[in-house]
């Protein structure tokens, strides 16, 4: 059927052919077609968004959403309608995919889906701030009344967000921590503790945050290890471990708190460029073994980290007789080990993909007498433990360029 465009009237559109053009992968063909989309503005929402939904469509569905992302406001309306909506599994995520593009010409729309009826909607919006960064630092108090949120998605996210936007959320935060509400107080303290870690707080949630830890070391015990890197050696001699790596900064840690710190997926200090490496945590001695957890520790993988790995191996052997390292690579499938012994690294072997402990040994061939010290992937809460564990920085972690975080509070 044929079509025209005459100002604001639209006759006699073929949207099957339309959408069919736009399906093609000629580009001659379907940007003609994303174009009169374009032209069509408003009334070609309705058509994009059946082919956005519909798993059978012929249009690739994320052609359909980029195209409704330029529409407008009633593509906009459209999309977070869809969103709210009780959708099967694979079109509610499409449509949540779609949503989470809508940016800074959305401005108000966004703000406004924060306070939405359904959580959906208003955990999408936070999404679309986050994803702006400092741009969407006006909308901070928004974001703020979404730590209260019923929904704990929702409460994530907006701590997530707030994230990203940086120390310039830092005041606010900080006045909700001295005057509430009371039920932001604690997603806040976890917001601004991803912001720039205890520097950033006041004093009396700095002594809080000290006394949580040790409440919690208290009754600490062990867990697997499955997607960190780490470095064991025999006895539990922490004070040595920290001097022969000229780690600084020791504190109190528990194993839960530990393993993400290590990981870099939470952190303790303003953030570097690579978090994983800037802390370790220092397992309680477990079985006879302490274990140094951490992206600094990497055996594997990586030729730059790899070569100072070797060097930690060389240098814990020559103090503790044998030191073992292990990186994993959890449901990837590839762990990796190595081991030094009197000052020398003497194996080091990756076991991939299907290998399974105990059917395949990862440690075969292994040209020395000694045992393999503590397979990370086997600790459980019942294996025997000694001590209390410590979170400490690493000489990069204490050297590498930091984030700016405003100066904390005084109270």
């Amino acid at each position: 059927m044929p079509f025209s465009l005459r100002g604001d009237i639209i006759t006699e559109v073929n949207f099957d052919g339309l959408i069919s053009d736009l399906a093609s992968s000629d580009e001659a063909i379907w940007r003609p077609a994303q174009n009169t989309f374009k032209e069509l503005g408003d009334a070609g929402v309705p058509a994009l968004m059946a082919e956005l939904l519909d798993e059978e469509s012929p249009l690739d569905w994320a052609r359909a959403g980029f195209l409704l992302r330029e529409l407008g406001d009633a593509a906009f309306c459209a999309i977070r309608d869809a969103v709210a909506t009780d959708l099967p599994e694979e079109p509610a995520r499409r449509a949540g995919w779609t949503f989470g593009g809508f940016f800074g010409e959305y401005w108000d729309r966004l703000l406004e889906s924060l306070e939405h009826p359904s959580a959906d909607v208003r955990e999408c919006a936070a999404l679309c701030l986050q994803r702006m960064g400092t741009e969407a630092l006006p909308a901070t108090g928004a974001l703020i009344r979404l730590l209260g949120d019923p929904d704990l998605g929702v409460q994530q996210r907006a701590i997530w967000a707030l994230e990203e936007l940086g120390p310039g959320t830092l005041d606010a935060l900080r006045e909700v921590r001295r005057s509430g509400p009371g039920a932001y107080r604690a997603n806040a303290f976890s917001a601004m503790m991803n912001i720039g870690g205890p520097e950033v707080l006041s004093r009396k949630d700095q002594d809080l945050w000290r006394r949580h830890l040790g409440a919690k070391a208290v009754a600490d015990r062990p867990q697997m290890i499955w997607e960190n890197s780490c470095i064991a050696v025999p006895g539990g001699d922490q004070k040595a471990i920290l001097e022969i790596l000229d780690f600084s900064d020791p504190g109190p840690m528990y194993f839960d708190l530990g393993l993400a710190v290590a990981s870099g997926s939470w952190w303790t200090v303003p953030p570097v460029e690579h978090t994983q490496r800037a802390e370790a945590f220092i397992t309680p001695e477990v079985d006879g073994w302490t274990l140094i957890v951490s992206g600094w520790c990497y055996p594997a993988w990586d030729d730059e980290w790899y070569a100072q790995t070797r060097d930690a191996l060389r240098r814990l052997s020559e103090r503790f007789g044998v030191a073992w390292g292990f990186a994993g690579r959890g449901y990837a499938g590839t762990e990796a080990w190595a081991c030094a012994k009197g000052g020398d690294v003497i194996w080091e072997q990756e076991v991939t993909q299907d290998d399974e402990w105990g059917e395949d040994d990862s440690t075969g061939g292994i040209d020395t007498d000694e045992p393999l010290g503590i397979d990370p992937t086997a600790l459980t809460e019942k294996t025997p433990m000694r001590g209390a564990g410590l979170r400490a920085l690493t000489p990069y972690g204490r050297d590498a360029p930091r984030r700016e975080a405003s100066e904390p509070a005084t109270g």
